[in-house]
Order: structure tokens, then sequence, then C-alpha cells
């Protein structure tokens, strides 16, 4: 299946962004689930989605566990988490090391990151989790954090609220509006940020208006508790779990580098009546929400400068396809 792209238009007046615009060609790949076998969802979803895999592929598993009033066995739950935990720490590390500089004008760090990505090739149990986690923890003692950006200039959008699966449940229809998800009326922002908005280092950037370092210094601080969490694994279950619906139906909640992923599913036996998935990109990147209320009111006095921004705030927004950029100038300008 097509991954799709976002598209992302600005209007620039030749001094600044005034006014910004997203459409996503992501395609609806849960209506594809539609009307399938309970176990042929379960094959076909790990093929459907190059990104976020485990992730994706644990939210489905934890989704037909609770339509059914069922939950895994632990053994299986820590797989799960385990899997899903390597991943986000694969993909912030992939940011951090081969995105970032880019856009920060420094050094790709590319041998590093192969040699990092080899090492969670390794990871294939507890210990050699335990093993990672702590060579990883001390790398990051010795990290220095990026230079990103300027201060934002517009008020940003509210954080989407770390909850479980259960606290969903409340949330899940307004959620469930694919590619306009709203919390509590409003658009909201999710990832790193929202999960240590509390860190004090995240803290202290986000009072002093810097988004963009905040979620720079927030992805250091997730891959911190991830690392802790592959040495104690038992931290990891709360980045996952599910929780019933009506009869027949289920919910899964699992946390991945770019933000909340959620799975809903209505059964009619055993196969798929409905089937939800709201994925991070779709929170970000809505129309109304954290990349275009941000980018808004950026200075740029060339098209190359505004289109360095967009990528730039972008980036640190994590969309899991790629973004194409086009700057139109305003004609009155």
């Amino acid at each position: 299946m097509e991954q799709g792209v976002l598209q992302l238009t600005l209007s620039w007046d030749r001094r600044q962004i005034v006014a910004a615009g997203v459409v996503s060609t992501r395609p609806a790949a849960a209506r594809a689930l539609r009307g399938l076998p309970v176990a042929r969802v379960l094959e076909v979803v790990p093929r459907v989605f190059s990104i976020c895999r485990c992730a994706q592929e644990a939210a489905a598993r934890l989704a037909c566990y609770a339509a059914r009033g069922q939950r895994p066995a632990p053994a299986l739950s820590a797989v799960l988490a385990r899997a899903v935990a390597c991943e986000a720490i694969g993909e912030h590390l992939w940011r951090l090391l081969l995105d970032c500089p880019q856009l920060c004008a420094q050094p790709v760090r590319q041998s590093e990151f192969l040699s990092w990505r080899k090492g969670l090739l390794a990871v294939v149990d507890e210990a050699t989790a335990a093993a990672f986690g702590a060579r990883l923890a001390a790398w990051l003692d010795d990290e220095k954090l990026p230079l990103a950006d300027a201060r934002t200039t517009h008020a940003a959008v509210p954080l989407l609220p770390c909850l479980t699966a259960a606290e969903w449940r409340a949330h899940l229809v307004a959620a469930a509006v694919v590619g306009l998800p709203t919390f509590a009326g409003q658009v909201a922002e999710t990832g790193a940020l929202a999960r240590h908005a509390e860190d004090r280092a995240v803290a202290a950037l986000l009072n002093g208006g810097q988004r963009l370092q905040a979620r720079l210094a927030a992805r250091y601080a997730d891959l911190r508790w991830l690392a802790q969490g592959l040495v104690e694994p038992a931290r990891l279950a709360t980045w996952l779990d599910a929780a019933e619906l009506a009869e027949g139906g289920g919910l899964a909640r699992v946390e991945t580098a770019r933000g909340t992923l959620l799975h809903a599913i209505e059964l009619a036996g055993e196969r798929v009546a409905r089937y939800v998935i709201v994925a991070p990109t779709e929170w970000n990147f809505h129309p109304q929400g954290a990349f275009v209320h941000e980018i808004r009111g950026r200075a740029a006095r060339t098209r190359a400068e505004a289109e360095q921004a967009a990528r730039r705030v972008a980036l640190s927004l994590d969309p899991c396809v790629p973004c194409e950029v086009l700057v139109k100038e305003l004609e009155d300008a």
C-alpha cells in the first residue's frame, strides 16, 4: 500500500509565513480491514504499515484481545512492550542522528546510527534488552542537546494528555474522526513533548517559548525513560494497554516515538465490522493543528527560508510520511 504524503502549503508575503494548509494523502488503511477475519487482520496489519510496524501490530493484537474480553498472556505482553520500546528508540535515534543535524547545520552521524541499529537488532530477550538499555543510558549522559530554532511567535496548541485505554473510551468518538481528531473539542499535540512536558529541562524550554528545542529535549527524555524501561521491563507496561468497548468491541492504546496510537475494533462474530486507527500524524498535522498553528507568523525573507522553516517545524512534529512543501507568494505582498 502506498504510504502517501503530507502536502504543506505556505502563504508567504516575503516577510513572514502568513498562513499554512495541510492536505494528507495517507491512505485510510483501516477501511481495508473491514470484513476480514480477525486472524487475517493480525497478518495484514504488520504488512500494511512500514512505519511503526511493531506498534501497529501490538495495537491490533491488544484491540482484538479486548474485543473478545480477553487479555494476552504476560509473556506475550512483555514481548510486545519490548518490541514497541525498541522501535521507538530506533525512531528517536533516526531523527536525532540523521535528520535533525541536517536542519541544525551539524554533521549527520550515520556511523553512530548504524551502530545503534545493529545493537537494537540484537535485542532478543530481557538480558540483551537490559544490556542495550544500560549502554544507551550511558551514551545519553554524554549527549548535548543540539540547537533547534527561534522562539515560537504564537500560542501553541494544547498537549494531548497521557491517558490509559480505559480513559480514552470517553473521548474515542471525537478522536476517531479520521484525519481530524480532537480532544475535549480542541486540536492537540501528541508525542514525546506531551509525555515529558513536566520534565524540568523540557518545562523550562516551554516556558521560554522554545517549542522546537523543547521537542528535542523531550526526545532525549523519552530515550532515557525507554532505556530505563529496557533495564526494568515492568515500566514498559505503561506504554500500551487495552480496554473493552461495547460487546464485541475493543480499544488499544500504544505509545510510539511520534505519540499516542489508537486502534478500535468492533467484531461481528469472527469478522471485523468496524476498524478505526487514529495515528499521531493525524493529531500533529490536523488542518488546524500544531504544524499550522506554529508555522504561522514565522519570519522568512526568502522562499528558501520559508521552506526551511516549514521543514524544521514539520520534522520536530515527526510525521510518519514524507512532506511536500509548497510556498505560495501572496500577490499583493
